[in-house]
């Protein structure tokens, strides 16, 4: 039996537990964009990030207009009810996107808005004391927050600040954070590894390449023993393998292994994916892979 439409859409945005309530009141994809924030909340939703992801995932089933109201004279209107379109902005929805929820013109939101006395630019009301005691707290969690982040991470909390009040708050607050981000000062981090055979850095170095040398190598994390070093004359994935290999050979199978996103290591990817699971490939960028770009320095 084919699994209900509103359920398939609630399990995509992982809210399938209130699916209960959704059936109770004839919930359908089609209506969601007419739901007001108090609605959702009503059906089991109070965060208004999953009301954003359910909207944005009911578009693509289908949505239905508004009500026409029939005047006097000209065109009938469409019927947006305040407390809907109240919602959405509070939501964060653009004008833009509202338009497309509603199949209507954006020109039809605005006239909405000038109607009921909405506005995107509505601030929260409060105090410059409050606002100091919730951005403290804010930038406990989050030390290195700059202002953008911190516009979001208050408007998770239902805060919407005037920039320069927020900018202000933070110089007064985080003057020596701010100083920093400024700086572009870096925050090296302190590299440890557990035990030996625990992380192994590979990469591949083409400074002989004119000469169609490729070396191949890889370096414990923990003791910086070359588990593996060879010279070859292509680049390919399987190369790559056999050569990592040999060291597996010697030294058995790493816990995890660190690369870079290069299509040569995809078969190395897929060996330790079937050996160590999901955690025993680690990839980023070829500059972060300090232990084995160490080794080049010391080879070349």
């Amino acid at each position: 039996m084919a699994e209900p439409l509103m359920l398939t859409v609630l399990r995509k945005v992982g809210l399938q537990e209130v699916y209960e309530s959704f059936e109770r009141e004839a919930i359908t994809p089609d209506i969601i964009s007419l739901l007001s924030k108090q609605n959702l909340q009503f059906l089991g939703i109070p965060n208004a990030t999953d009301m954003m992801r359910l909207r944005a995932e009911c578009v693509k089933y289908g949505k239905s207009k508004p009500q026409k109201i029939g005047g006097y004279s000209g065109a009938p209107k469409f019927d947006i009810d305040k407390l809907t379109l109240d919602s959405l902005l509070d939501c964060g929805f653009q004008i833009s996107d509202i338009a497309k929820l509603l199949l209507v013109s954006e020109r039809t939101i605005y006239r909405r808005m000038a109607q009921f006395g909405l506005s995107k630019q509505g601030f929260s009301e409060i105090d410059d004391g409050d606002l100091e005691r919730v951005v403290s707290e804010t930038i406990k969690d989050f030390p290195m927050c700059g202002e953008q982040m911190l516009r979001q991470l208050l408007r998770t909390k239902g805060l919407k600040i005037q920039r320069w009040r927020l900018r202000d708050c933070i110089h007064e607050i985080d003057s020596s954070g701010v100083r920093a981000r400024k700086a572009g000062r870096l925050h090296r981090r302190t590299y440890n590894v557990m035990a030996p055979n625990h992380l192994w850095h590979i990469d591949t170095n083409h400074k002989l390449i004119r000469w169609r040398f490729v070396i191949i190598g890889g370096i414990d994390g923990f003791s910086r023993m070359i588990m593996f070093l060879s010279c070859n004359d292509n680049n390919t994935s399987k190369t790559v393998l056999e050569s990592f290999l040999t060291g597996v050979d010697n030294y058995g199978i790493p816990l995890k292994v660190r690369s870079d996103k290069g299509r040569e290591n995809v078969s190395v990817a897929d060996f330790m994916l079937t050996e160590r699971g999901e955690s025993g490939m680690i990839t980023g960028p070829s500059t972060h892979n300090q232990r084995i770009e160490r080794l080049w320095r010391d080879i070349f």
